[in-house]
């Protein structure tokens, strides 16, 4: 209820606030740019496939998807979070099916998507809700589906440093937050098998030293157009090792409910 409360406080500002801006500004910014390199990447082709995103906030990624031909569902705990994707969603003329619900208890049947993913989620849990986050997201997947997790990457030195400059002076927003080296101690806790795990965003990790300057906001916003800048000047660097760990899992013959996949 805590976790649930902090997250409609995050998302109830950025719906006031941002609703009409967000997904001209989205498309900009390194992370999203990041993420969504990873999506096609990793499925090159989603026209008409099922994709879900469990934790998934403004859901700009995932609208990006829905542009590409992808059947988006999208699920958060926080109601808005929902209504800021939803109204995103509509600005570009698409209505994404939507879930209220804890990434840790899915309302959906098993074997629905051919793919779920999520970006800055796992690590806001301890490793006993990785482990049911991760069994959830595998569940409801189909078994020649594919489960992308993305979370920040404990080897990320850079991002390490603005993190703890910002939990330093109270600046860091999501609460609990814990990077991860690995998901592959995952493996035999989940239904699932872990088939490639990598790092990227190399330029992107450079975002999280705004905290440097977030007591003098023309030079934070100074930073953040460079990192942007150096993001399409040097864009083939963000390829490399980088902010993000990414985990790709696939799915084993029987679910976390313990039903052959159908």
């Amino acid at each position: 209820m805590e976790q649930k409360e902090r997250w409609d406080k995050i998302w109830e500002k950025k719906e006031a606030g941002r609703r009409s801006r967000i997904p001209a500004v989205a498309g900009r910014d390194i992370i999203y740019r990041t993420v969504s390199a990873v999506l096609k990447r990793e499925v090159p082709d989603v026209k008409g496939r099922k994709v879900l995103e469990p934790g998934s906030g403004h859901g700009l990624v995932s609208l990006g998807l829905a542009k590409r031909g992808a059947e988006v569902s999208l699920l958060d705990i926080s109601g808005p979070a929902l209504t800021l994707s939803k109204a995103c969603f509509m600005f570009e003329g698409f209505h994404p099916e939507t879930f209220e619900a804890s990434i840790l208890e899915m309302p959906m049947e098993d074997d629905t998507y051919d793919v779920t993913w999520n970006a800055g989620v796992i690590e806001h849990f301890d490793e006993a809700d990785q482990v049911r986050a991760v069994s959830e997201m595998l569940r409801v997947t189909r078994p020649e589906g594919k489960v992308i997790v993305m979370v920040p990457s404990a080897d990320a030195r850079i991002y390490g440093l603005g993190k703890a400059r910002a939990d330093r002076y109270g600046l860091w927003q999501p609460g609990y937050e814990m990077p991860i080296s690995s998901l592959r101690d995952l493996e035999g806790r989940v239904p699932g098998r872990l088939v490639k795990e990598y790092r990227i965003g190399l330029i992107a990790e450079l975002h999280f030293l705004k905290y440097y300057f977030a007591r003098v906001p023309i030079l934070r916003v100074a930073w953040l157009g460079l990192v942007e800048v150096l993001g399409y000047a040097l864009y083939p660097l963000n390829f490399l090792p980088g902010y993000l760990l990414v985990s790709v899992f696939k799915k084993e013959g029987r679910t976390a409910s313990g039903r052959s996949p159908r």
